[in-house]
């Protein structure tokens, strides 16, 4: 069995030393390759920039030289059979919730970030042993027996996470033959019951739309911490969720975005921890794996994870109106649409990272993906189905069997659904395949609904009539494309004063440096505008909608 035994000598240091101990049947090379990056998240991370003092030690106790073939590739050849010990550091300063954390008051551990795969063996059996303060609690999502810790595989070590404090808070429930952990490290600032039940509430939701659960132990594991962050990752067998500062959790509207991710990464229970792109099944953290279907991996989960919050009873009708009216928002300010689809934006993930990027250039497979999804939604609704029933059939054939799926198979899917096969072809090439505008789609579905989505300009004029975003310093973070500000500033120009006249606008701008007056005419419509969504009368097809 492989071993791995890992401690944090000086924790205010934020190293952890690990011991990875490796059985060696045969005297061939070993090679230990380190994860590049990590499961849901499509951009390298290149986790071997905190890796220090890697050392291997032989069955007899003497050190062996070891090669390092890339960056993240090493070797070592075996002069015996029996136990080998492979020795480093790694450097725990990194707090989100993919990432690792160690100080005095926690050990907080992703074990990707660390953690070899060992060529040949990655199907063996894997034994993790932390060395934590006695009073310290623990939990974790690998498997757990006799106060040992195993992962069946290295892909179940990988999609696995640890946290030890002394001040952890733990509670569960039961839904159906599933245990739910809710685990706590920070302040807790709202009433511990009653977010279990909502957390209850829209596991018990999704756990009937799917009909069952893909394991019989999931865990929720929050950091709350003082300063403002917000971040999720799936797991198979649980979520790691960061988010501050804690203290604002006593408000409705941030305890609303806390229930949101918490919705999300449950979804992703089933869309992507199982339900997966076959580029991604199984995982190579070696290297990139390109794919292109964010739409359904963010997109949908993004979708039907307020969809879900909705249908518990956790959202009002108004409150989840004021949440798909920020991504209407969010996506109202982005033109990228003009330049590459959404298939093509998944794929440069890799390219792009996670961040806006050149102006323009991409989508978000978030928001823009959960634009897709409830277009898609409504559509199916017409067919008297929905995008949920969909997502059952790629459960039972790619899910539950744990099969990759192809874009074409999940189109097949939808196809199955629809006596209409042209109008939801015609979708696919004009909104996923390709780079239509896609809000007077989602306009038209939303008054399908009974929702009227209005425009209003802005109350900041530079944003409304000349199409300029600026930051609180007055810097320009965004042009609309289709402004004369376009053709006469730059993102970075820093707006020094502005005289406003009828019919135009002198800007006094700094650029990187130099000083200079730039003069714009007041644009006949409105450039950057914000959306509004309000209910309009109930219908029919709501009613559906809402009830799922």
């Amino acid at each position: 069995m492989i071993k791995y035994h890992i401690k944090s000598i000086n924790p205010v240091s934020q190293f952890i030393q690990i011991s990875l101990y490796i059985p060696v049947r045969h005297l061939s090379r070993v090679r230990l390759q380190l994860p590049a990056w990590r499961a849901g998240r499509y951009q390298l991370a290149n986790y071997v920039q905190n890796i220090r003092s890697l050392h291997v030690i032989s069955p007899t106790g003497q050190r062996i030289p070891n090669a390092k073939l890339t960056k993240d590739l090493w070797e070592f050849s075996p002069d015996h059979v029996g136990e080998y010990q492979v020795s480093y550091e790694y450097y725990c300063a990194k707090m989100d919730a993919g990432s690792s954390w160690v100080d005095e008051e926690e050990i907080y551990l992703n074990f990707v970030n660390f953690c070899f795969e060992i060529e040949g063996q990655s199907e063996e059996r894997i034994e993790v042993q932390v060395e934590t303060p006695e009073n310290f609690r623990t939990c974790t999502t690998l498997l757990s027996e006799n106060k040992l810790y195993f992962a069946n595989s290295f892909q179940q070590l990988a999609d696995s996470s640890f946290l030890a404090s002394e001040s952890l808070i733990h509670e569960t429930f039961q839904e159906g033959t599933v245990n739910f952990h809710l685990w706590f490290h920070g302040k807790i600032h709202f009433d511990l019951t009653e977010f279990k039940e909502n957390i209850k509430g829209f596991a018990q939701k999704q756990m009937e739309a799917f009909g069952e659960f893909p394991v019989e132990e999931y865990h929720f594991i929050y950091e709350l911490l003082p300063y403002p962050h917000y971040h999720g990752v799936e797991h198979q067998r649980g979520t790691v969720i960061t988010f501050g500062p804690a203290e604002s959790l006593s408000d409705r509207k941030h305890m609303n975005e806390l229930m949101g991710v918490s919705c999300h990464e449950l979804y992703h229970a089933w869309n992507v921890c199982q339900i997966r792109p076959a580029e991604i099944m199984p995982y190579d953290f070696s290297t990139e794996a390109y794919h292109q279907a964010g739409w359904v991996v963010e997109g949908i989960t993004t979708y039907m994870g307020d969809v879900f919050l909705l249908r518990s009873g956790y959202f009002s009708l108004a409150e989840y109106v004021e949440t798909f009216e920020k991504i209407i928002n969010r996506e109202a300010i982005n033109f990228g649409w003009q330049n590459q689809s959404i298939l093509d934006s998944s794929f440069d993930l890799w390219i792009d990272g996670y961040v806006a990027g050149i102006p323009d250039k991409k989508v978000s497979i978030y928001t823009h993906g959960a634009l897709i999804a409830f277009c898609l939604d409504a559509m199916l609704l017409d067919e008297k189905s929905s995008l949920h029933e969909v997502m059952k059939i790629l459960w039972r054939r790619f899910g539950k069997p744990k099969i990759g799926y192809t874009l074409k198979e999940v189109w097949e899917a939808i196809l199955s659904k629809t006596s209409h096969p042209i109008y939801f072809n015609q979708f696919y090439d004009d909104y996923i395949a390709g780079k239509e505008d896609i809000f007077p789609l989602v306009k038209k579905h939303l008054d399908s609904l009974g929702f009227g989505l209005e425009t209003k300009a802005r109350e900041d004029h530079l944003a409304s009539h000349f199409g300029i975003l600026l930051q609180e310093d007055g810097k320009i973070i965004k042009i609309h494309p289709a402004s004369e500000a376009h053709k006469k500033l730059m993102v970075g120009d820093l707006v020094v004063s502005q005289e406003l006249r009828h019919g135009s606008i002198t800007l006094s701008i700094n650029r990187f440096g130099r000083k200079m007056n730039v003069e714009l005419a007041t644009s006949e419509s409105i450039l950057f505008a914000d959306y509004f969504l309000q209910v309009k009368n109930s219908n029919t097809k709501r009613a559906r909608w809402i009830a799922g």
